[in-house]
């Protein structure tokens, strides 16, 4: 097997193609589009695009880089306002797997985030989530034992990103 990351062995174009794919697939799908703000969409494709290749790079989660790239992800796609000044530390609490904290719920959504909590997500809207992934990788190709790696991947912030 390979030692390079998942990311190099999809290819730059392909995750990008993917990327665009899932996006699509959960903005057209009524049971998790209700999550996303209707702000400007390519943006969110593109936040979510750099926040992937982050992820498949294997980039550390804890470093200001990577906080950043998802800091401008969760904003682009979830925040009801893009006035960062007003959001506080624990206003990321929801990502709290990824950025480390040592409690992560989605109970401490700050303001800006607050109609996620009126939509909790469940893991039936994860499992949507992990179907619209497998079906974008499945309609580029990818070979079956990295859609195996990638699932485990996306498996893996299954109970933090729900607060569990």
């Amino acid at each position: 097997m390979s030692s390079s990351t998942l990311y190099h062995r999809l290819g730059a174009q392909n995750v990008s193609k993917i990327v665009d794919d899932f996006y699509h697939r959960m903005i057209d799908d009524y049971r998790v589009s209700r999550f996303f703000n209707d702000d400007d969409k390519a943006t969110q494709r593109h936040t979510l695009n750099n926040l992937a290749k982050a992820l498949l790079e294997n980039h550390p989660t804890n470093t200001p880089e990577f906080k950043q790239l998802l800091t401008q992800f969760f904003m682009s796609a979830f925040a009801r306002f893009k006035d960062k000044e007003r959001l506080p530390e624990s206003g990321f609490a929801f990502f709290g797997y990824i950025i480390g904290q040592n409690h992560p719920s989605s109970k401490y959504l700050c303001d800006s985030h607050s109609h996620l909590l009126k939509f909790m997500p469940e893991d039936t809207h994860y499992d949507i989530v992990i179907a619209h992934l497998t079906d974008s990788l499945h309609a580029f190709n990818v070979e079956p034992a990295l859609i195996t790696q990638i699932h485990a991947l996306a498996e893996s912030g299954r109970d933090s990103i729900l607060g569990k």
